[in-house]
C-alpha cells in the first residue's frame, strides 16, 4: 500500500480500521485471526463461485489461499460509510499449476453488524483484473515486477 493510501486509510473510523485489521490477518494464513473479524453467520459472496457461509468457512478459505497459492492481499483504497466499507484490493498469488506470480484486483462492499463484518460482496475479474488505461503504479497500487 502506498504511503498516500495508508495515510488516507489511517484517517478513517472504526469500521475501516476493522477492515484494515482483517486484511492484515488475511496475510498471516491464521484462520482464527481472520474469523474474529466476522459475525458467526457472515456470508462472503463472490462473482465466480458459491458463497462461503460462516466466519470459520470464510477464514478457512483465506488460509487455504495463503498455504497453497502464497496469496498476499493489499488494501489499495477504501471508503467508509455508516454501516459498510467499500474497498479496492489486489491479491498476488502463485498460479497453482505453473507457479507464475499473478495479480488479481477487485472491489468489495463489507457490511457490519455489532462492530463485525456480516457480509462481503466481492466483485473481481479473476486472472488479470487491471483496469484498462489506468496507471495502477502511478496511483500507488500494487503491481508485479
Amino acid at each position: 500500500m502506498s504511503s498516500t493510501n495508508r495515510d488516507n486509510i489511517a484517517a478513517m473510523g472504526a469500521r475501516l480500521e476493522h477492515v484494515r485489521s482483517y486484511y492484515e490477518s488475511l496475510n498471516t494464513g491464521d484462520a482464527g485471526a481472520v474469523a474474529r473479524h466476522f459475525t458467526q453467520d457472515a456470508v462472503h459472496y463472490y462473482t465466480r463461485r458459491d458463497p462461503h457461509v460462516g466466519a470459520r468457512a470464510i477464514a478457512e478459505n483465506a488460509a487455504l489461499a495463503v498455504r497453497h497459492l502464497n496469496a498476499r492481499w493489499t488494501l489499495e483504497h477504501a471508503v467508509e460509510g455508516p454501516d459498510e466499507v467499500a474497498i479496492e484490493w489486489s491479491m498476488a498469488f502463485d498460479h497453482p499449476r505453473d507457479g507464475r506470480r499473478l495479480l488479481d484486483r477487485g472491489a468489495e462492499f463489507l457490511a457490519f453488524r455489532g462492530g463485525l463484518i456480516c457480509e462481503v460482496r466481492a466483485y473481481y475479474n479473476e486472472r488479470g483484473g487491471d483496469l484498462q488505461g489506468f496507471d495502477h503504479a502511478a496511483r500507488g497500487h500494487t503491481t508485479l515486477p
